[in-house]
């Protein structure tokens, strides 16, 4: 059959009606799937099968695929079209749902209405190929329900296999096929999820800044409506899923397990972990109860080692975590002296952190019980080979302060003595 400049008209109508964005771009834009409607008018079957092809060149298509392509399908449907294809399966390129949109757009707008999809001359060597690919294509689609990356959700393959693409909501994750989900199982969950697909009328949804694997368990603990057991290492993403999407019987059992953590005794190895999260909770949302629980039950124990290993680059480090080391060390003078002759090892210039540290020092009590350490470390800062006029003057200002605070401090003494 010719094409006409009525069909490639109407297929433009339709994308249009369907509100692609731009039929000019890639296929997430609607182009390939406008070919594809044009290719269904022709007889050339490997030209149809190409053009799906193209359709897995770029996973991260899928989710504007999907929706382009239910939307098309919709508007064919209130063109009198009747087409009742899964847009899923005519995105995986089912061949089955691809011959039965063939036979229904020709049937629509070839010469007869014979349902019977005409052959070329040509073509009729073929046909027995064609009735082979087929039945191939029964047995790929049946492997592709098992294997397909869209569907796969940690225990919920058997959910997602009935789902309705209508009823779904594709979420697009990190370096992965996007993943089909039950629109009830989002917007049941969480606040957030319902806004967006209730309200705002969002049919995918970009997760893209959690890591993937992660991603699959909170949507499976959202299923279940219960936390799973999950790796230590995607507690975080699925804590700040849990925050981000508001679902808070999820931020509450996210940090039970971490309370647990930190009520068994740890080596340095969990101590760091355990830190850490508590550290991330402190800077991302300001709240500092699960720091201050951990470093109440630490402090009794002996963290030199940890802390050494802590802020042996203080150049990595911050304020902040300064300050937590000084409270989980209850400010052990002599370990932090030690700390910055540490630091200063092959150094030209005095960084800011080991200015900072100084200055939390109670100098006099420095000066008292580890007179020679402290002597050694500002004699090591003044002869810097690159230090700064500014920084010379605050280590003249430190020693002056020491002096001079030691004075008064023997003459206290020695008053009291008296």
């Amino acid at each position: 059959m010719d094409l006409t400049d009525d069909i490639i008209d109407w297929a433009n109508s339709i994308l249009i009606k369907a509100k692609v964005n731009d039929p000019t771009k890639d296929f997430c834009d609607g182009t390939v799937f406008m070919e594809l409607i044009v290719l269904l008018m022709s007889d050339n079957e490997t030209a149809v099968f190409g053009a799906l092809e193209k359709f897995h060149e770029n996973p991260s298509t899928m989710a504007y695929s999907l929706n382009n392509l239910r939307a098309v399908l919709k508007c064919l449907t209130e063109d009198e079209i009747i087409v009742d294809v899964n847009p899923l399966d005519l995105y995986r390129g089912k061949k089955q749902a691809v011959w039965q949109l063939l036979t229904v757009l020709r049937d629509k707008y070839s010469d007869t209405n014979s349902s019977e999809i005409e052959i070329s001359g040509e073509d009729v060597k073929t046909q027995d190929k064609t009735d082979q690919l087929n039945s191939a294509a029964d047995a790929e689609d049946n492997e592709g329900d098992a294997t397909s990356s869209c569907l796969e959700l940690p225990e919920l393959e058997d959910q997602h296999a009935v789902l309705n693409i209508n009823e779904s909501i594709i979420i697009l994750i990190k370096d992965g096929d996007p993943l089909c989900v039950d629109r009830q199982r989002l917007t049941k969950a969480s606040p957030v999820f319902k806004r967006l697909i209730d309200e705002l009328s969002f049919h995918e949804i970009e997760m893209d800044d959690f890591e993937a694997d992660a991603v699959g368990v909170f949507l499976a603990m959202l299923e279940e409506e219960k936390a799973k057991d999950f790796e230590k290492d995607q507690f975080r993403e699925i804590h700040k899923m849990s925050v981000v999407f508001e679902v808070l019987w999820l931020q509450i059992s996210c940090r039970s397990w971490l309370r647990g953590k930190i009520k068994r005794r740890m080596g340095n190895e969990e101590k760091l972990y355990v830190f850490e999260e508590c550290l991330f909770i402190l800077r991302k949302w300001e709240e500092n109860f699960l720091m201050d629980m951990l470093i109440s039950k630490i402090v009794c124990d002996d963290n030199t080692q940890f802390v050494m290993e802590y802020l042996k680059d203080l150049k990595k480090v911050d304020s902040i975590q300064i300050d937590l080391m000084l409270r989980i060390s209850v400010r052990d003078n002599k370990l932090f002296l030690q700390i910055i002759q540490q630091n200063l090892v092959d150094e030209t210039t005095l960084h800011k952190n080991i200015k900072y540290l100084l200055q939390k020092f109670d100098v006099v009590f420095c000066w008292a019980e580890h007179n020679d350490l402290y002597t050694q470390v500002l004699e090591q800062i003044r002869n810097l080979q690159d230090i700064s006029v500014e920084d010379l003057k605050f280590v003249v200002e430190i020693s002056t302060e020491t002096i001079k605070q030691s004075k008064l401090h023997h003459s206290q003494r020695i008053d009291y003595s008296i």
